[in-house]
């Protein structure tokens, strides 16, 4: 889902420049339900095919269309692939791609993973974490002034939309125990696949949890948060825009990089795979920073000087300035 949203926030910001958008995406129900809630034109192509039959997919929809920008916001994208969008479209952007495909980019936007780049690499890459795509909510909630409290009254768990491995459930049973006058709100997103091992948790524990579903408004829910824990994903960057002071405790190995990306320039905890924390010491973590304001204060600060949430215009601007410098070379000649 976090592709999801990040494109849609970038294709929110294309649009605002005059550009005609259309989505292409896999045939999942939550993405595509996700998609045409928000009145957005999607294109479906099914989700278990190999590149030739995504590109026959492709090719039919698109009907012969030229694409003046073909943006392609896949994990892992394949030169197959990859070196098809090249022919079909006048500028070809790749974010957060770390898969072999990325050497056909021509812009490579890579804010959450930085892989190795190849002698032979021409694209043109960008690193820097004001560059993270996010929805401009985010940017708003940035402007406002973040209270940070002397203690903590509301903390906010998460681990990704879909949370793939039932992280909140896991996270929920060893935080039971924190005192009660700390309201525990556990997010998840349209994805999430363990509604009934997290009821059960719920209704056997002593204390009273906030169950946040399918929030409309994040920030505005993340505004209201003094301290959150969260995945390696774009929530990291999202907390940092806003201000909340944040543990990170992933549950994806790839996600390692991410957090520690971030830990470089934010005052966050980064605890590393949750499945390898013992759970008493993610409570004493949490249970540290109950009363350290100062601590957490650093922590807000420094993520609200990192991220400002402008990064799909910055990111816009790029496009548009790459796609400019294309179209002034014919046959690699400068007009």
């Amino acid at each position: 889902m976090g592709h999801i949203y990040q494109s849609r926030a970038l294709a929110d910001e294309l649009q605002k420049n005059g550009a005609e958008v259309y989505f292409v995406v896999p045939d999942v129900p939550e993405g595509v339900a996700k998609l045409r809630e928000w009145g957005i034109d999607v294109r479906e192509i099914p989700h278990r095919c190999d590149d030739a039959e995504k590109i026959a997919h492709i090719d039919r929809l698109l009907a012969g269309q030229y694409i003046d920008v073909a943006i392609v916001d896949i994990l892992e994208s394949t030169p197959t692939l990859m070196r098809y969008w090249a022919q079909r479209a006048g500028l070809l952007v790749s974010l957060d791609d770390i898969g072999p495909g990325r050497e056909w980019a021509d812009l490579l936007i890579n804010v959450i993973h930085h892989p190795e780049r190849s002698p032979n690499a021409q694209y043109r890459e960008i690193n820097a974490l004001n560059y993270v795509v996010l929805r401009p909510e985010f940017h708003r909630a940035h402007q406002r002034n973040k209270e940070v409290p002397e203690s903590v009254s509301k903390l906010l768990v998460s681990q990704g939309g879909a949370d793939t491995f039932g992280g909140v459930v896991q996270l929920a049973k060893a935080l039971e125990i924190l005192p009660v006058e700390v309201e525990i709100h556990l997010l998840v997103g349209p994805a999430f696949r363990h509604d009934g091992s997290l009821a059960k948790v719920v209704q056997q524990s002593a204390r009273q949890f906030v169950l946040q579903r399918d929030v409309q408004d994040m920030a505005g829910l993340m505004q209201q948060m003094d301290l959150a824990i969260t995945g390696g994903g774009k929530t990291l960057f999202e907390l940092a825009a806003v201000g909340v002071p944040f543990i990170a405790l992933t549950e994806e190995p790839r996600e390692l990089e991410t957090a520690a990306i971030v830990a470089r320039d934010l005052r966050c905890q980064n605890m590393g795979l949750r499945q390898e924390v013992a759970p008493k010491d993610i409570v004493q973590t949490v249970q540290r920073l109950l009363s350290d304001r100062p601590r957490r204060l650093a922590m807000s600060r420094s993520g609200k000087e990192a991220v400002d949430g402008l990064g799909a215009w910055r990111s816009t601007r790029e496009i548009i300035a790459a796609l400019s410098a294309k179209r002034e070379l014919v046959d690699g000649l400068a007009l």
